[in-house]
């Protein structure tokens, strides 16, 4: 099951901020509250979309109550909050305190942590009050708003406006004193909501190191608020890692020129563990045949190594089809691979090579992802880049065209990609705290 709950109040935050566990190596996933249950068993981290930040108070408490009800247990419960402090902030800070304190065990102390800096962004607190480089909120464009104008900056007051819970604060001085001090000072009082200044990244590890010392030491239940650092930050001293192997190298064609068929031929000579999936283009539109394709992609992706989806491995293999019908199979294939990586035992791919310019934009479109973000090139016409959004999102990715590159281009792809997947799993723990 899940092991961290993220609510968010729109896509943008859910994303940004599920981008941040799955650099730590946890299988995020953004999905609407109606399907948080059912991708729980999933995935490590599910981050709900209320899509609530301009709803009524009363309506956006309810759908983040229901969500957390929805999901269940587990390890940490985040508030992802806008970094500028609009929306319903108090009452949906409330609604997940109260749904956490009615969940948890008798006796069970449960707090929520505000931390609203986000350093890297430009966004600090100060005396509980919260600047954007350097400036008090209602002093920016933020007063001008149309759907949420701020009228003041002092954090305390912004959350009171929708709850009358109890808060206190822990100022720069406090947090500036390291660990074992802020460990003391989270300890004392029983206000269930404790406010904490933060100027840049280190104190905020400082927070999630001494909330973390606090739950194994008097099991204090945290609901971690704030835009995005913290939550991932305490996490990780939490224990909560991705301590999965990592998953398949993943190829796609869409291509059926000679040219793509000798490229997966020499693939197939260097990579020793190079798997094949085909599929044959006149049945894809066949429910049951494409069904049974996703559960063999499905279960070849449980392994390790290279998997390679094709359409055609023999000149034999390629057939003419109407022009309405083949434009449908970049469409149906890609809905193969996104049927198989929903499948249970499926493992997300560290890297994702994609032949064919309509294959790539069915593909991302099937996985839901927002965009290709570009990086570079392989080769020339071979852009490497990464995913944007989705359960895949900050996957490593290479796409090129079915007559691009030599017969050693498919090889050089997936190696520049094993290397892409390597270094991005290097550097997760040193972006966490980005």
């Amino acid at each position: 099951m899940a092991e961290v709950l993220v609510l968010a109040d729109d896509l943008t935050g859910a994303n940004a901020t599920g981008a941040r566990f799955a650099r730590a190596g946890l299988r995020a996933v953004t999905v609407a509250p109606e399907r948080a249950a059912e991708v729980a068993p999933d995935y490590d981290v599910v981050v709900v979309n209320t899509d609530s930040r301009h709803l009524p108070s009363e309506r956006a408490a309810g759908l983040v109550a229901g969500a957390l009800r929805a999901v269940g247990p587990v390890r940490l419960a985040v508030k992802r909050t806008d970094t500028t402090l609009r929306g319903n902030v108090g009452a949906e800070i409330e609604a997940a305190y109260r749904a956490l304190a009615g969940a948890a065990p008798a006796g069970t102390r449960v707090r929520a942590l505000l931390a609203p800096a986000f350093p890297a962004s430009g966004r600090v607190t100060v005396d509980g009050v919260q600047l954007l480089d350097g400036v008090p909120l209602e002093r920016t464009e933020l007063a001008l708003d149309p759907l949420s104008p701020l009228r003041t900056s002092v954090v305390a007051d912004i959350v009171a406006e929708q709850t009358p819970l109890p808060l206190r604060h822990l100022p720069i001085r406090c947090v500036s004193q390291g660990r074992a001090a802020i460990a003391a000072a989270l300890a004392a009082g029983d206000e269930p909501l404790v406010l904490c200044d933060a100027l840049t990244d280190e104190h905020l590890a400082e927070l999630a190191g001494a909330a973390a010392d606090n739950h194994r030491a008097d099991g204090t239940v945290w609901l971690a608020v704030d835009p995005g650092p913290f939550g991932a930050l305490l996490a990780a001293e939490l224990g909560i890692s991705g301590a999965h192997p990592p998953g398949p190298l993943l190829a796609v064609s869409g291509s059926a020129t000679d040219l793509v068929r000798r490229q997966f031929e020499v693939l197939a000579e260097r990579e020793e563990d190079l798997r094949f999936l085909d599929a044959d283009v006149r049945r894809l539109a066949e429910p049951g045949y494409a069904a049974e394709r996703a559960r063999e992609l499905a279960a070849l992706l449980a392994g390790a190594g290279t998997v390679a989806v094709r359409t055609a491995a023999r000149g034999a293999d390629v057939v003419e089809l109407p022009p309405e019908r083949r434009r449908e199979v970049p469409r149906r294939l890609a809905r193969v691979v996104a049927d198989a990586l929903a499948a249970p035992g499926a493992r997300p791919p560290s890297g994702l090579f994609v032949v064919g310019g309509e294959m790539t934009a069915a593909l991302l479109d099937a996985v839901g992802a927002r965009a290709f973000e570009v990086r570079g090139e392989v080769l020339p016409l071979a852009v490497s880049g990464a995913l944007v959004g989705g359960g895949l999102d900050g996957t490593p990715a290479v796409t090129k065209g079915g007559l691009v590159g030599g017969a050693d281009a498919a090889a050089e792809c997936v190696s520049a990609l094993r290397r892409a997947a390597r270094e991005r799993a290097r550097g997760l723990r040193a972006d966490l705290a980005e």
